[in-house]
């Protein structure tokens, strides 16, 4: 036997080849496979690996024994004098000297390619070399190099051999060491690496270099890596910061960023005053864009506006500049929006968009999107801005941004909102809340919780509204700046109105008329004229809402706001009835029946709360029709209210909502709460009427009382006897859970769904679907927890009819594969106790679930108890012999030699 890293220099090696009598492993074949790691792991280390991180851990190492073993997986290093003196003798001492200083000097990168060394490496040669030969060798004599990605352009060694070559690097060219790391800064920078430029940089022990590296990549970094950014802003010596306005600039947006806007903005004015006595004219254009962001956030509009506008001028014929051109735009047009000229906006915000992504400027165009999304929305443009707004989370996931995320997830459940899509809505704000608190985006926090508390009061739920303005509130309170405070303001305004409080509602106009008109926001000057204007109505004053009414309307109109000049109309048309100006009326119905950048959803919602006021005008001759329409499309989007609740309950996340006042339990034994009152078997006076309630639930569709006689009354054939006892047993039902559950229509009878009621197994099926939808981790395990919390028995334990048994098989295999994939979760973070309890649950389920005794042994095995393992397979065998008459599966065999040899 002979065994070598390279082909034997033997003089018959190639005719034992052709004669096959010499054969060869390669990489490949030597190479561990992801189980057979996770196998090496739990034998090692008593830890579980997860298919994705034994994936992983394969293809950084190749599946190289050597590489796994060096690698600092149980956070032991493997390192010393006596491991540097083997790479020494056995590995680096033995290679020609050009190769040896190739692989010294490749060893200051993490990675390396041909470019990398073309820029960093030929000063120190006389002539020029072939670096992509030099890779070549290298990676074919095995020397601990990895090729990267799929084209194998780059290298990396081994981070233990790397370690080794760079002590060597030192003692050997010292001389060397600080010239490459000098060029290894422009490289990175060049490329926009900013992270390797600054960690680079950081080994010079030049806090002047690195101070130009945080400048450099300030502009970038404050759209995707804030807090690292912070780090390294206050990790330079104060000294320094203070006399360089490039670092007071860049201070500017970060402390904006964590809610101080007013040191924000004396920060900038510093930093533009000191451009201006310089007469730098690129930093100057800076600063500037940095405090017109900083003075919109703080509500003050016309200043922001006046900066934009210099840096417009400032930027405009300077070909270097022109990122400085396409943010101001930007600004340009987030004001405008703001300030309600949304038209306008849009125009602006899409000349950005074309700048940005002209510069190919991926992360700013994210960014544009989502804002132009905005203005499309404010205009009622409903589909461009769901496009503006999807085109963006697209870019933002795939860049793990989720700072930017929160913002955009924030408007497109505001445009799910407006046409009528609750659900959706519900799920993206509460993804977006996620996002927010991960990423310390407070702001965008407060926004996303007083966008639920608006969903909320749509759909009369004003407890929740009420809570999810409140921690809204107690956000904004934190924040500097005018609009979401002033938003918070009149949106408790408009719930106090839904709910018919009028002296509340006047007390919110009092305390904020000074507040609103200082914002010099018509946006916001105009949602306070429609609050006023409604109360009026309320209060029986036509004569005096009229004014307000036109001024919002008109001011709507102005901006572009289609939305909220409909909302406008409706509320005119209204007061112009009351006020006996019936002409004026049908004109502003007209109008709104013409109008088509409003969605049907949001024109019914409205007219759905303004039912009472318009009732009067269904006998006009020339109205009276379309307003019975509008009443009539209204009446049917109430009836589907209670559903969307319970819907919406089964989302919520952030906010509790209140309890429904139909609670029903069918997991386990069988239970009714109304009103929270248990329902009592002396309630419903016999099993057969429970029985009847539980039949209706599960049969979705309506049906007669024939067809209900026939599964659930067999034994009754004459056709009056079950005519008395179905009336009798209907009666008792609608006396024990309330006379609108079931709803009768000629001959169907049908579960009324439209209630406020709650059911354990809807709630257990939208559960599962919410973590089959999930894509993080920790969502699915939320989601599977909250099902498989709800089962609390066989479904109807206590029913053993035909219908019940094939809806009790259905829940029990759904339940059973949800337990599976929880266990699996819990089995790949680790969390090993709650995956070995889960598959104990399924296996007292059903003893013969080979999936879960293959996840128990793989929790055991991390935890190194072999003997558990020995357990489940020898529990495991048995049970399929007993009651199936077959042995495990080759699968599971493999498994438990793997796990015990």
């Amino acid at each position: 036997m002979i065994s070598s890293r390279s082909l034997p220099d033997l003089d018959d090696v190639t005719l034992m080849v052709a004669r096959e009598q010499v054969a060869g492993l390669s990489h490949a074949e030597l190479a561990f496979l992801p189980r057979e790691i996770q196998a090496l792991y739990a034998q090692n280390h008593h830890q579980h690996l997860s298919d994705e991180m034994a994936k992983e851990l394969a293809e950084q190492t190749g599946g190289w024994v050597t590489g796994m073993v060096l690698s600092n997986l149980n956070g032991v290093r493997i390192s010393g004098v006596d491991t540097f003196a083997y790479l020494g003798r056995q590995v680096l001492d033995q290679q020609p000297e050009h190769v040896r200083e190739f692989l010294l000097r490749t060893s200051l990168p993490e990675e390396f390619n041909v470019e990398f060394c073309e820029n960093v490496l030929t000063p120190l040669y006389s002539g020029p070399q072939n670096w992509f030969a030099l890779m070549g060798l290298i990676l074919e004599k095995n020397l601990f190099v990895l090729p990267l990605g799929d084209d194998g352009r780059w290298l990396r060694y081994h981070p233990l051999f790397r370690e080794f070559l760079q002590v060597r690097l030192k003692e050997e060219h010292s001389h060397e060491v600080r010239p490459m790391l000098e060029r290894m800064v422009k490289t990175y920078e060049q490329a926009g690496d900013w992270e390797k430029a600054y960690y680079t940089c950081k080994q010079l022990n030049n806090s002047e270099a690195l101070a130009d590296v945080v400048e450099h990549a300030g502009t970038a970094m404050l759209q995707s890596a804030l807090v690292t950014l912070e780090g390294w802003v206050n990790s330079l010596p104060p000294s320094i910061v203070i006399k360089r306005p490039g670092l007071i600039s860049l201070l500017g947006p970060l402390t904006a960023m964590k809610g101080n806007l007013q040191e924000s903005n004396k920060l900038l004015d510093k930093a533009v005053a000191v451009y201006r006595k310089e007469h730098n004219k690129a930093g100057l254009t800076l600063a500037l864009t940095r405090r017109a962001n900083t003075l919109r956030l703080l509500g003050n509009y016309n200043t922001s506006m006046h900066d934009i506008d210099e840096a417009l001028r400032l930027s405009e014929s300077n070909s270097t500049l022109q990122p400085h051109y396409a943010e101001a735009l930007r600004l340009k047009g987030l004001n405008l929006y703001r300030l309600g000229e949304s038209r306008q906006a849009v125009d602006v915000l899409e000349h950005s968009l074309s700048l940005y992504t002209a510069m190919n400027e991926i992360g700013r165009v994210s960014a544009v999107l989502m804002e132009t999304g905005m203005a499309h929305r404010a205009i009622g443009d409903i589909e461009s801005a769901k496009h503006s707004y999807q085109e963006a989370l697209k870019i933002q996931v795939s860049e793990k941004n989720l700072y930017y995320q929160a913002e955009t997830l924030n408007n497109l459940a505001v445009l799910y909102h407006l046409v009528g899509e609750y659900e959706l809505a519900c799920e993206t704000f509460e993804g977006g809340l996620a996002c927010a608190r991960k990423s310390r985006n407070q702001r965008t926090e407060c926004v996303l919780l007083a966008g639920l508390g608006d969903l909320y009061n749509e759909v009369d739920e004003y407890d929740a509204a009420l809570r999810a303005y409140q921690q809204a509130e107690l956000l904004a309170n934190e924040l500097p700046g005018f609009f979401i405070s002033n938003y918070l303001i009149l949106a408790g305004g408009n719930l106090a109105l839904r709910q018919g409080d009028l002296e509340g509602v006047s007390q919110v106009l009092k305390n904020s008329q000074t507040r609103i008109k200082t914002s010099h926001s018509a946006y916001e000057q105009g949602l306070w004229n429609l609050l006023k204007g409604r109360l009026l109505l309320f209060q029986k004053k036509p004569k005096k809402a009229i004014p307000f009414l036109q001024d919002c309307k008109r001011s709507f109109m102005q901006n572009g706001r289609d939305l909220e000049s409909m909302w406008s109309t409706i509320w005119l048309t209204i007061a112009y009835d009351q006020d006996h100006q019936i002409i004026k009326a049908r004109e502003e119905l007209r109008d709104i029946l013409k109008s088509a950048g409003v969605p049907d959803h949001a024109l019914l919602i409205t007219t759905l709360q303004a039912t009472p006021f318009l009732s009067g005008l269904r006998s006009d001759t020339q109205i009276g029709r379309s307003v019975s329409t509008l009443l009539e499309k209204s009446q049917r989007l109430r009836e589907k209210l209670p559903a969307i609740r319970r819907v919406l309950r089964h989302h919520v996340q952030s906010i509790q909502m209140p309890v429904a006042s139909l609670i029903i339990r069918a997991f386990g034994r069988p239970e009714v709460v109304v009103n929270e009152k248990a329902v009592n078997m002396s309630d419903w006076r016999t099993q057969s009427v429970r029985d009847l309630f539980f039949y209706f639930l599960y049969k979705r569709e309506a049906v007669t009382k024939e067809q209900i006689g026939v599964v659930l009354l067999p034994e009754t054939l004459d056709s009056q006897t079950l005519k008395k006892r179905f009336k009798n047993e209907i009666y008792r039902l609608r006396r024990a859970v309330g006379r609108d559950v079931i709803v009768f229509d000629e001959e169907y009878y049908l579960f009324n769904r439209a209630l406020d009621y709650e059911y354990d197994v809807e709630a257990f099926d939208t559960y599962l679907k919410r973590a089959e939808k999930s894509k993080e981790v920790t969502e699915k395990i939320e989601w599977y927890q909250k099902a498989i919390n709800l089962v609390q028995g066989t479904y109807l334990s206590d029913v053993d009819a035909d219908w019940v048994i094939h809806e009790r098989a259905r829940l029990e295999q759904a339940y059973g594969t949800a337990l599976e994939e929880l266990a699996r979760l819990y089995l790949n973070v680790n969390q090993l106790e709650k995956c070995i309890s889960i598959c104990q649950t399924g296996l007292s389920l059903n003893p013969c679930n080979e999936v879960l005794y293959q996840l128990a042994m793989r929790a055991n095995a991390a935890l190194g108890d072999r003997a558990s393992i020995a357990r489940l397979y020898q529990t495991c065998k048995t049970a399929l012999e007993t009651a199936l008459g077959l042995s495990p599966s080759l699968e599971t065999e493999t498994l438990f030699r793997e796990l015990t040899i």
